[in-house]
């Protein structure tokens, strides 16, 4: 059997010490346990995923923002490799300050334009994780600041929003949703961050986001979900909202820092999509068509 071809829809890099040298500062990491205590660098992300080589093809890999000092220089040092033919890094959803308001999205969006005032095309959107510590409230998205830093973000012509949340959250992710019906809002991790056997509540509040047609859902970081059945989860999100609205996502670096193999979830999407009876063109469509296409790669 061929192997399937993908697109990681969601990876992280880190260079905070760049082999000994002064690298990008990174708060979160520098206070995690000592299994994530390491440059996690594009030629190390190659290598884990060599190993699945006889599963998976892996044609590329979609950059989301991991919290390094400087936001822009983060965004400013993955840009320099989607630019470079060598590299397998495809696109960059940057840390856009979009809960601070216009004004903040308007400043950052500033640092990455070129001499002529154009968004590189390489950034596919932003995001801001609705995590802790400390936890924001639950509706925090639906401040005004908030609210008002999407319009920004969809008047500079970057109209992709990365949801990361919690489940009790997630009926206010869809209502602001609902609130720009042009752009393209992405629920990372199926919104089940750490949310433990909580499916009964999960479930409702996932089929009230999936009626927005312009959100799409992220199948992965099952390491961090605390479930026993994480199967029951990712198969009811892709009866909500259709193989044409889920992608696949290792949340590599996350996964292997905790402990699981870099295709340990990919081959639980490709056991949920088997049991749902999927036909080979939706399962392309899981692991690498949908993120081509959400992601203009």
């Amino acid at each position: 059997m061929p192997a399937q071809r993908v697109i990681d829809a969601h990876i992280h890099l880190a260079v905070q010490w760049r082999d000994g040298e002064s690298g990008l500062p990174n708060p979160a990491l520098s206070s995690m346990p000592p299994s994530w205590q390491r440059d996690w660098s594009e030629q190390l992300l190659l290598e884990f995923q060599a190993g699945s080589a006889d599963k998976y093809k892996f044609e590329g890999s979609v950059f989301i923002e991991c919290m390094h000092e400087s936001p822009s220089a983060e965004a400013k040092w993955v840009l320099e490799m989607c630019r470079d033919s060598r590299s397998s890094i495809m696109g960059c959803v940057a840390h856009v300050p979009v809960p601070d308001g216009t004004a903040a999205v308007e400043d950052m969006l500033a640092e990455l334009r070129d001499s002529e005032g154009r968004l590189p095309p390489e950034l596919k959107g932003g995001r801001v994780v609705l995590l802790g510590p400390p936890m924001p409230a639950d509706d925090a998205c639906l401040s005004e600041s908030y609210l008002a830093g999407l319009r920004a973000l969809e008047a500079a012509g970057l109209p992709l929003w990365e949801w990361c949340c919690c489940s009790s959250a997630l009926r206010s992710v869809a209502e602001a949703s609902s609130k720009f019906p042009k752009m393209t809002f992405v629920l990372d991790h199926l919104g089940h961050n750490g949310s433990g056997e909580d499916f009964e509540a999960w479930a409702p509040a996932l089929e009230q986001l999936a009626e927005n047609q312009n959100v799409v859902a992220k199948l992965g970081a099952i390491e961090q979900w605390g479930t026993s059945d994480p199967g029951k989860f990712l198969d009811f999100a892709i009866k909500v909202f259709g193989p044409g609205r889920v992608m696949a996502e290792s949340n590599w670096f996350v996964n292997t820092s905790l402990g699981d193999t870099y295709e340990a979830t990919f081959d639980k999407i490709m056991a949920s999509c088997k049991r749902l009876e999927l036909s080979p063109e939706d399962i392309d469509a899981v692991f690498y068509g949908n993120a081509k296409r959400v992601y203009s790669l």
